[in-house]
């Protein structure tokens, strides 16, 4: 094994020391090798090695990243034999303090790219086979362009002669005039909420600390859903009051609590100051409550992809603070206090996993689109493009990762489908393939036996009702449709979805889709000509929402028994766990849904009734079985009639509930309301079906 010294890996190190940055050493040799290796430079010294090898001492495969995340070492060595997941890679570089090393075991980088990576199967669904990684080909290129420092078993190195950097120390001049900023907001403006994000490393926590003892005379609460996330807050809290720091597991100190969101909903303490730290790992649903309970809130968290629910926070619940709180208060901390500016290893870890990926938008030319697929290879060897068409995808979805770069380069069974405006990617589709699965599987799968890796929409709806063509014959489920916000609203993603079902439609037998239900993005689908085939049965934790699984009614495969089973299904659980989806929800989901011949008898009643002063007993379920059998009659219906049918007949909302939003706030009213709703349906069935 070669020693460490012949590099000048010491003098080294003191230089990253003094400048307090971190760098990136890549081992590149058999495993045994970089263990060993690995040992000899660091066995002094505080560690962390990340590893599936059970023969090495105090070694970790974690299967969660908060548990790993909050803690520091000097060196950390990210095994790559047990697999290269870009998660957990991101999130090793959170774990080194400045002066430290990032060390990744890997094989010669030259044979990266046919390497068989443990991990490469997480992106391999059933059947699927790969003998090439696009994503470590990419990987090995740009560690190269990079310049990383690099030991090979071999002996070659490429490691600097010397490190140059100025030396630097600790400077809380930005975190100090943050402090100072939200302390005057708060005092001039109350009840108005605060977003604070930063790169990881940039001191938000300790900036949360330091707010907490510019209120010490106020009761503050710390928030977070891991204990140790809030530690430092807490430490920065008792050093700025010349306290005691109070030990790890220790919840108070003088005006300072320690409580977990779904603790603070349920309790309801009393409190001046929220203080929510890494807020983007809570769900956006429970962020919405606790912005209603405590509206002078500071919502802080590291905005990086690996982390809880990254986009779904950014996107969806930034938007919610504009439509309520049009004046909160929106600030970034750009310098890091963890380790000094120009970090290395912050850099590299950036460029590898395309963490900074950045859209650059144009002017929309509709003349010059250009409508094409493109293939995987083609996006390795053209960088720009790639960070492009990522950063488009990040930009559409909530729940975007770190490893979606790698599901995107290393998934064979994904297509990617572009518009370009004069070379430039204006908007993607990515499109999975799914199904051509064995039909002793596919029956398999029918029974709840089985549930191979991948195909998703096809298992799904083989599950339905049992029908295994689903399975067994091949279909595109549209994974991700992303448009530039500079050309939305221009039709060009309609065109590109008709697009790729004209690409692929010889050779599938069915298109679809999976989103989380709103009406908007409902009706969207619905006018290509999607309609649901089922609706989750739990609300995703990001959103809030139900995801709803589409498929285009031009398909191969018949789905009237689908579509029956789903209206089924639909109007049964109304009432319970569908019970609060918004109203204008429902009435999409309805419009999607099958008509029948409406009965002779329940024709005749709904015809009785209308001619005499029917009661809200006689009423409401007539016009319940109505709406069942034929749901298209909703459109036709005015605005408040649709509105109550959906909320008082459907779900079976109480009349209180809802006393003042349809004007039900008296026995006559709600009695007038249903006589005027029997008017209307009995005018559109007269319509549609002709006189009784």
């Amino acid at each position: 094994m070669q020693d460490c010294k012949p590099f000048n890996l010491d003098s080294l190190l003191l230089a990253l020391q003094n400048a307090r940055h971190r760098q990136l050493l890549l081992l590149c040799g058999s495993r045994s090798w970089g263990q060993a290796y690995f040992q000899r430079l660091a066995h002094s010294t505080e560690q962390l090695i990340l590893s599936d090898d059970s023969t090495l001492d105090n070694a970790v495969w974690p299967q969660h990243l908060h548990q790993i995340l909050g803690q520091e070492f000097d060196f950390v060595l990210y095994d790559g034999y047990s697999g290269v997941v870009p998660n957990k890679l991101a999130a090793c570089t959170g774990t080194v303090r400045s002066g430290g090393l990032l060390v990744l075991l890997l094989p010669e980088l030259s044979t990266l790219a046919s390497w068989c990576d443990p991990a490469l199967t997480r992106w391999l669904s059933e059947g699927e086979q790969a003998t090439q990684s696009p994503f470590l080909k990419r990987f090995a290129h740009q560690v190269q362009q990079q310049n990383c420092w690099l030991i090979n078993e071999s002996g070659e190195a490429n490691l600097p002669a010397q490190y140059c950097a100025d030396k630097s120390t600790l400077d809380l001049q930005s975190q100090t005039h943050l402090v100072a900023l939200i302390t005057a907001h708060f005092q001039r403006e109350s009840n108005t909420p605060v977003l604070l994000s930063a790169d990881r490393g940039r001191g938000k926590s300790a900036t949360l600390g330091l707010i907490a003892a510019a209120f010490a005379d106020k009761q503050v609460i710390l928030c977070a859903q891991q204990r140790r996330a809030v530690q430092n807050g807490f430490k920065h809290y008792a050093q700025a009051l010349d306290l005691t720091v109070p030990a790890v597991n220790q919840n108070h100190s003088q005006t300072l609590s320690y409580i977990p969101p779904d603790i603070v909903l349920t309790t309801k303490p009393q409190c001046d100051l929220l203080l929510i730290d890494e807020a983007a790992a809570i769900p956006v649903p429970i962020l919405k409550q606790l912005l209603t309970l405590y509206p002078n809130i500071i919502f802080a968290s590291t905005l990086v992809g690996y982390e809880g629910n990254g986009r779904g926070y950014t996107l969806r619940f930034k938007a919610h603070l504009k439509a309520k709180h049009p004046h909160f208060l929106d600030l970034h901390l750009q310098e890091p206090i963890r380790y000094g500016a120009g970090d290395p290893l912050e850099q590299h870890m950036r460029q590898l996993l395309a963490l900074d990926s950045q859209y650059s938008a144009i002017e929309p030319a509709l003349s010059t689109l250009e409508y094409s697929e493109i293939s995987r290879d083609t996006l390795i060897h053209n960088e720009t493009l790639l960070q492009q068409i990522f950063a488009l995808l990040v930009l559409a979805h909530y729940q975007t990762s770190v490893n979606d770069l790698r599901q995107l380069l290393d998934s064979p069974n994904h297509r990617l489908f572009v518009v370009n405006q004069n070379q430039h990617p204006v908007a993607v589709c990515l499109v999975g393939l799914e199904g051509n699965l064995a039909p002793e599987l596919a029956s398999k799968i029918a029974l709840g036996e089985r549930r191979p890796a991948g195909h998703l929409m096809a298992q799904q709806l083989t599950q339905l009702l049992g029908n295994t063509q689903f399975c067994t014959a091949q279909g595109a489920r549209i994974v991700r449709i992303a448009v530039a916000p500079s050309h939305q609203k221009l039709g060009i993603g309609s065109e590109l979805i008709r697009f790729v079902m004209a690409q692929l439609n010889s050779q599938v037998s069915y298109f679809g889709s999976s989103f989380g239900a709103q009406s908007q993005l409902q009706n969207y689908w619905q006018q290509l000509g999607f309609k649901p085939m089922k609706l989750g049965f739990k609300q995703d934790k990001a959103s809030g929402e139900f995801a709803v699984l589409v498929v285009h009614d031009n398909s191969k495969i018949a789905l009237n028994a689908e579509q029956d089973a789903f209206a089924e299904q639909f109007f049964f659980a109304l009432s319970s766990l569908y019970a609060k989806l918004p109203w204008t929800l429902v009435r999409s989901l309805l419009t999607t849904l099958p008509d029948r011949e409406l009965p002779e008898q329940l024709n005749k009643q709904v015809a009785y009734l209308a001619t005499k002063a029917a009661t809200e007993q006689q009423i409401a379920p007539a016009i319940q079985q109505v709406i069942k059998t034929q749901p298209s009659i909703i459109n036709s219906l005015s605005r408040i009639a649709q509105q109550q049918v959906i909320q008082l007949l459907l779900q079976r909302h109480q009349p209180k509930e809802l006393a003042k939003a349809l004007k039900l706030e008296s026995k006559k009213q709600l009695q007038l309301a249903y006589q005027s709703l029997l008017s209307e349906v009995y005018a559109e069935i007269t319509r549609k079906n002709g006189p009784y």
